[in-house]
């Protein structure tokens, strides 16, 4: 009997675990989704907005704060027509109130001008559960 148990358990436990981790890697293809409509205010929701944080990118390669961020990113955004993320290879690893997230992102750029620039990214980020107040 305890054999049975711990084998539907074990079973379980593998059926659901890939589910977990679509929702996790759900997480992150909705960051990307935000980054895609251009309007950093769609991405933004899943940022925190403290001023001493940095934001790393590609160029500059950082911005201090939220605003700053914000403010540079669309700026680059206005030369673009559109941008498309594809990510692959998505881990993510929870501990407690936090977890760390890395990815493989494939982008392809649509300047305005009709020029397609594709670029090869690696993608680490650092979440922390919020407490809400309301």
């Amino acid at each position: 009997m305890n054999r049975r148990a711990f084998f539907l358990s074990f079973l379980l436990l593998l059926l659901c675990t890939p589910l977990i981790a679509q929702l996790r890697t759900a997480r992150l293809q909705q960051v990307l989704d935000g980054w895609a409509t251009l309007d950093p205010a769609k991405a933004g929701a899943f940022y925190a907005k403290d001023p001493g944080l940095v934001f790393y990118d590609v160029a500059p390669r950082a911005y201090k704060g939220w605003v700053e961020y914000d403010k540079g990113v669309r700026d680059v955004f206005k030369t673009m027509k559109s941008i498309a993320f594809a990510m692959h290879d998505a881990s993510v690893h929870n501990v407690g109130n936090t977890a760390w997230a890395s990815a493989l992102v494939d982008t392809e750029v649509v300047d305005k001008d009709g020029k397609h620039e594709k670029l090869d990214a690696r993608w680490t980020s650092i979440w922390e559960s919020a407490a809400t107040t309301g």
